[in-house]
Order: C-alpha cells, then sequence, then structure tokens
C-alpha cells in the first residue's frame, strides 16, 4: 500500500459484517485523484465510511467520498438494501410504515377500536402518592414482530409503561397482530411480573419520582440486535444542569437498551461510563436534553424509526423549563451517536389561535414514495393538545426533508391519540395503529 494513502484513511473499526452478504474477490481500489491505490476485499459500510481488508488481514476505514468514482458505484452495488417485506414494501420493523401505493391521502377516521392493555399487575399501580393509585395510565405501546434475530417465534411483542413511579418497561404477547396480547407474567405464571426492564428503585415508595416509560422499539440490521429506546428519571438532574460539560436540565432523558434475542426478555441498557455523578442510575442518555429552550426541561416519548434510504430518524419531543412541548427530528447513521436537526422544533406555534396549544406529541413517520422531482416525501402524524386540556387530537403533515412541513388542509383526524408515541404496522390495506391503551385499525386507500 503506498503510505500517502494514510492521510484519508480515518481509522479501524471492528463492527460485524453485513448479514447474508457473500466475500467479494479482492481488487484494486483507488482515490479519487488517482494517485494512490491498494489490494483490498470490501468488508462493510458503517456510515459513510468503507471497511477494507488488506492481505495482511488489517482491516482500514476509508471515506466513501475520498474513493474513486468507479469505486463508489462498486460499494453502493454491494450495500444490502434496506429489509423489506414480501410484498415489496418496508419492512414493518424498521417503523417506518410504507404508505407508498396509496392512491389518496391517508384517511382522517378508522374502521374499528378496541381496547388491548388494561391494569393488572401490582407494579402497574402509582408508587407516587396514594389517590394517584386510582389513575391507570398504562399504555406508551410499541409493538414489533419476532421474526429475525436469535430464536424468532414469528409472535407479536406489545412493550407497554405507564407513567407513574415507579414503572418498568413490560412486554405482551399474540399470536396475530390483532390479539388478544397477554402479558409475560398470564403466559408464565412463575414470573414475578411482567416486565423485562425494572426500574432500580422498584417497588418505590412515596414521592420517589423513578420511573422508566415511552417505549419505541425499532430493528437494528447492521447490528443485528434489537434497539429499545425509553426514557427514565434522573436524580441528579441538578447536579447536571449546572455542570458545564452536559446540555440542557437533564431531568428526564431517552436511553438504550438491546437485545440479539426478544424470546429471552433479556436487555441490555448501554451505561454511562463517566466519573462524573450527574445522572443517577448511571444510564447514558442518547438522546439528551440541550441548552436549546425547547428541549431544556426534559428529552423524552420519541419516536425512532429507519427511513428507506438507511439513515435512522429521531421524531422528538421536547420539553422547556415551563413545562411547554415541541416536537423535533434527530438524525443517525447507527442509532447510537444523533444530530439533531439545527432548524427544530418544527412543529410548534407561537402566534395566532394555536399559540396555547401546550402539549404536543410525536406520532409516527410514513413513507410515501419518490414525488416528481425524484425525492422522497413523508407523512408525519402528531398529536396536539391544548394547555388546560389534554384531550390529544391528531395531526397529518408533509415534507422532504423533516424541515419544512406542510400540514394536511383537512384538519384534525378523528381518531383518538393517547400519551406517548403512535406505533404502526402495516398488513396489507390495514393499518394497525397501536396507541395508549388501544388498537385502531384504518382501512387505507390502495390499489388491490
Amino acid at each position: 500500500m503506498n503510505r500517502v494513502v494514510v492521510a484519508f484513511i480515518v481509522y479501524c473499526f471492528f463492527h460485524t459484517p453485513v448479514s447474508g452478504q457473500s466475500q467479494p474477490p479482492s481488487r484494486t481500489w483507488k482515490d479519487s485523484t488517482g494517485k494512490f491505490s491498494i489490494e483490498a476485499v470490501f468488508v462493510r459500510v458503517v456510515g459513510k465510511q468503507v471497511v477494507l481488508r488488506r492481505d495482511d488481514k488489517k482491516e482500514i476505514t476509508v471515506a466513501l467520498a475520498k474513493l474513486s468514482l468507479a469505486d463508489q458505484q462498486y460499494v453502493r452495488k454491494l450495500i444490502p438494501p434496506m429489509p423489506r417485506q414480501l410484498d415489496g414494501r418496508l419492512d414493518n420493523n424498521l417503523k417506518c410504515v410504507d404508505l407508498s401505493d396509496m392512491t389518496g391521502q391517508l384517511p382522517l377516521d378508522v374502521v374499528s377500536s378496541k381496547k388491548i392493555l388494561r391494569r393488572s399487575e401490582a407494579w402497574e399501580y402509582s408508587t407516587w402518592k396514594p389517590e394517584a393509585r386510582k389513575d391507570d395510565t398504562v399504555g406508551y405501546p410499541s409493538m414489533v414482530r419476532n421474526d429475525r434475530g436469535k430464536n424468532p417465534d414469528g409472535k407479536f411483542y406489545l412493550y407497554y409503561a405507564h407513567h407513574d413511579p415507579t414503572s418498568g418497561i413490560a412486554c405482551a404477547i399474540a399470536d396475530s397482530i390483532e390479539g388478544p396480547y397477554h402479558k409475560l407474567k398470564k403466559l408464565d405464571p412463575s414470573r414475578d411480573h411482567s416486565m423485562v426492564l425494572v426500574n432500580p428503585h422498584s417497588p418505590g415508595k412515596q414521592g420517589d419520582p423513578s420511573h422508566y416509560s415511552s417505549p419505541s422499539l425499532v430493528w437494528n440490521e447492521d447490528a443485528q440486535l434489537w434497539f429499545m429506546y425509553f426514557h427514565y428519571y434522573n436524580h441528579f438532574h441538578r447536579l447536571w444542569e449546572e455542570h458545564p460539560d452536559y446540555p440542557g436540565g437533564g431531568n428526564q432523558m431517552t436511553a438504550l437498551a438491546t437485545s440479539p434475542d426478544l424470546s429471552s426478555h433479556k436487555w441490555t441498557i448501554v451505561k454511562d461510563e463517566g466519573s462524573d455523578k450527574v445522572n443517577v442510575p448511571k444510564i447514558l442518555p442518547v438522546l439528551t436534553t440541550t441548552k436549546k429552550a425547547w428541549m431544556y426541561g426534559t428529552s423524552s416519548y420519541h419516536a425512532i424509526q429507519r427511513l428507506p434510504t438507511g439513515e435512522w430518524l429521531a421524531f422528538l419531543r421536547g420539553t422547556d423549563a415551563k413545562g411547554a412541548c415541541s416536537v423535533g427530528f434527530a438524525r443517525s447513521q447507527d442509532g447510537r451517536k444523533w444530530d439533531l436537526f439545527p432548524e427544530n422544533p418544527m412543529i410548534r406555534p407561537t402566534s395566532g389561535k394555536d399559540a396555547q396549544l401546550g402539549i404536543y406529541r410525536p406520532g409516527f413517520i410514513g413513507y410515501l414514495g419518490k414525488n416528481r422531482a425524484g425525492k422522497h416525501k413523508y407523512l408525519v402524524v402528531w398529536s396536539e393538545s391544548r394547555i388546560g386540556a389534554d384531550v390529544p387530537k391528531m395531526r397529518y403533515g408533509y415534507t422532504t426533508d423533516f424541515v419544512t412541513i406542510t400540514p394536511d388542509k383537512r384538519g384534525y383526524a378523528k381518531w383518538p391519540a393517547g400519551d406517548g408515541l403512535i406505533s404502526p404496522w402495516r398488513v396489507k390495506d390495514k393499518l394497525y395503529l397501536f396507541a395508549g391503551k388501544y388498537l385502531h385499525v384504518m382501512q387505507l386507500p390502495t390499489f388491490r
């Protein structure tokens, strides 16, 4: 290898190779100037970097943009497409629901709704104070199908929580998309509860605000892992706020847990290895609060998905110091390190008749195909509530860049939302929407 080529080698990675990728032959790689070359085998793509393996078995990483045009084209042919279903639509477990074959707009109403979650276990009751136990806040559903990873059984796994101390994240399972969904404790009476993530303060005590809530699950094809995002309460948020190296108020932030095997019900929370005691429990917040006012207080209730381009998109809810909620976006190449859109927040009127809308919640993202200019077009669904009257109403909008969002002129949708995200799942011409305690079914206008 020519020594000068080191100038555009960034660093070495050791990642799991792309699943199902056959070993390409060794070839001569050149940089964009044509002056430098190397004999190597293509291994994988990590973000915008290409990993190559030399004859001496050493792996090197090169920026895709610094390779010759021919090499760039060669790499793009080797990159596996985003997983798709047998009918050609985007895989539901990527959580960006494929609506590209709709012949009209997304309906404003659903054809049926049914309650699928009910409080039945001791941990599902608030430990905050006695009167809080009267409120059943169980919900926050996120549904995936266990058809990949280790030990896939083809069943539907519904993750849920409540938003009172000391909630954890629990799981219920069904044989079909419409249920019934049976909690883990019912399926296995030897279990103490249905939680797969237990809050370290559980079973809690009066006045302790600890909780895990608002799960958002997505399949990570590159890492062959299930990713579960959830938010948690940081007991040391005042120290976080006062620390010069940590952004925002740090009250509630979004964490990540991973699992290679849903059926094991074992999850590994990504831990904070820092020495400063400003984040308790010691969880690594992958989506933190910010110095920006719109997400200064909390970073929670996020909906995470992968777009057909392969990019990760976080549909975010931020809360300011006064409790007003806005929604915005962040992007990532690996689902772990995120960059907020500088234009955030995207959806938050500050004047006019809607200025008193104080509670915004991310719903879900739908893929609408390419427009006439060849750009990917997306449906953005969110909910709005007025200050002092939290009755979420669903709104639709359209975008190609998640910066400019054009609201649907038809106004509010007629189907009821709930607290937290909306978890979508597409089967033929039916769209299943998990919201709060309910499963809504929508009839889609498509070619049949």
